[in-house]
């Protein structure tokens, strides 16, 4: 036979055989898996037959692989399915949001708050300043809610009201547990149906875009940002002791029923004439530090939205008043309590705390070095202070503990004359423990450094005696001494 001839049977067989073999073996895994083995046990098992290799049975989730567990591992391990980077179970658990298993684990979830609609910077153009919502109008959503406390989205301020739209007019708190306060600004509060929102708000609006803040008290007070951010807080249950949150920052904080400056307005021809501007409570240092995007409007800024011809929708607004946190709380209980009966993280905080720590440039220290600050009011010509003997003695004392067991000790002023405000919330930052009179300027040792030895200490005059402090402290496992005269 030539050799040009055609290829015979066996010849053939031959063929079809020698590419059935290459193709099995080209893609081995696909193959096994296709007589229902599992390739992992496979590939051990044959190279341990000749003598390359030894039998895998555990896979990557610690396991013993599905062709090799027996009824006493499904019943230790269960006999669910494991992904990679996810918590191993059968996710039944990842849909509660608090439980004990039945081996007393602890599984902490969190309620779905919803998604902000505003884009990230770089997404947003100037192209997105407004909304055609037609016929579908935007309803509002209770987030959360106590006395005084409220987390609200899709709300629209139009014409000098603040509008709750909803065709469910019981699911929202009656209004003046959201905002009782009457000042000199624009702030009525009104439910409306969708119905009426059609013919009140039109068919499009303005939108202020991510979240916005809101304290209506007619008069600020210290507590404002504390009590804002713990309400906030409360829709992030998972924030951990590095201040980690899958919180956005908040873009702006309204004061409607509060003026810019405190003095009447000059002529127009004294514009140059420096002004004294509002107490907002708050260091206006402390506020730009700790919340570097958060923009303050007063009551002027409130009222130039109302007198526009278009409604503004409010996409997600967290709104105090301390007036109608009053009204559920007991005689002794200070109004920001309410707030903190909102589920919330023990490192609700931390956040804002980290965000100062980051602005002085400097992590928390990690040396077991204990820190002491000791807040005083002495050059204060009014409000609660030392005896001069007393004061003198307290720093005689700090002198010698911090020479004895090696503290690190900080003697700063409430008076920005005396102590800038960078060195006193920088001292206070890092303190281990706090010691101040009882006065509006403790509010900072919320920034002191929580640590199982982390102690807050305020002197009260006799008979005097509040619980923000106390309340604030122990929320963030802060040991709390109140000092009153000799006990």
């Amino acid at each position: 036979m030539r050799w040009t001839a055609p290829p015979d049977r066996r010849e053939i067989a031959l063929i079809l055989f020698s590419l059935s073999v290459f193709l099995v073996s080209y893609n081995l895994d696909n193959s096994i898996r296709l007589f229902g083995l599992d390739p992992e046990a496979t590939h051990g098992i044959v190279l341990s037959k000749i003598g390359l290799g030894s039998s895998k049975a555990i896979g990557n989730d610690g396991r013993r692989l599905p062709g090799y567990r027996d009824a006493l591992e499904n019943e230790i391990f269960g006999a669910w399915r494991w992904d990679g980077d996810e918590v191993g179970g059968d996710g039944a658990e990842r849909s509660q949001l608090e439980v004990a298993g039945r081996h007393d684990a602890m599984w902490l979830g969190r309620e779905e708050t919803g998604v902000l609609g505003g884009k990230v910077f770089g997404e947003t153009t100037v192209n997105d300043g407004f909304l055609r919502w037609q016929e579908d109008i935007p309803q509002s959503k209770l987030l959360r809610h106590v006395p005084g406390y409220t987390i609200l989205d899709n709300v629209f301020i139009f014409k000098g009201t603040v509008y709750i739209v909803s065709d469910d007019f019981d699911s929202f708190p009656h209004l003046p547990l959201i905002v009782a306060a009457i000042g000199p600004g624009t702030n009525t509060w009104e439910i409306i149906s969708t119905e009426e929102a059609r013919d009140t708000l039109g068919q499009y609006g303005a939108i202020l875009r991510g979240v916005t803040w809101m304290s209506a008290d007619t008069t600020p007070h210290n507590s404002t940002l504390l009590s804002l951010w713990r309400t906030y807080s409360s829709l992030d249950p998972n924030i951990d002791g590095s201040g980690r949150t899958s919180l956005p920052p908040p873009h702006r904080l309204f004061f409607p029923q509060v003026r810019v400056f405190t003095d009447p307005d000059p002529l127009p021809h004294f514009y140059w004439i420096p002004r004294r501007r509002v107490d907002t409570g708050f260091h206006p240092y402390l506020l730009k530090a700790a919340f570097p995007s958060l923009t303050v409007m007063y009551l002027e800024d409130w009222e130039d939205y109302h007198k526009l011809e278009l409604p503004f929708l409010i996409e997600r607004i967290v709104v105090a008043d301390r007036e109608a946190a009053e009204t559920s709380m007991d005689k002794n209980e200070p109004a920001l309590s309410s707030a903190f009966r909102l589920d919330a993280s023990q490192h609700w905080w931390e956040p804002v705390r980290q965000t100062l720590v980051s602005y002085f440039g400097e992590g928390d220290n990690k040396s077991a070095k204990k820190v002491v600050t000791y807040l005083h009011r002495q050059g204060e010509e009014t409000g609660v202070k030392l005896h001069d003997e007393d004061h003198q003695a307290l720093l005689q004392a700090l002198t010698k503990i911090g020479k004895k067991h090696g503290y690190e000790v900080h003697v700063v002023s409430s008076r920005t004359d005396e102590t800038v405000w960078s060195e006193k919330l920088s001292a206070v930052a890092k303190s281990t423990v706090v010691i101040g009179v009882h006065g509006t300027e403790l509010v900072d040792s919320a920034f002191m450094k929580s640590s199982p030895q982390a102690t807050l200490v305020e002197f009260f005059p006799v008979d005097t005696f509040t619980r923000e402090q106390e309340v604030v402290a122990h929320s963030r496992g802060v040991r709390y001494i109140a000092w009153w005269y000799d006990r």
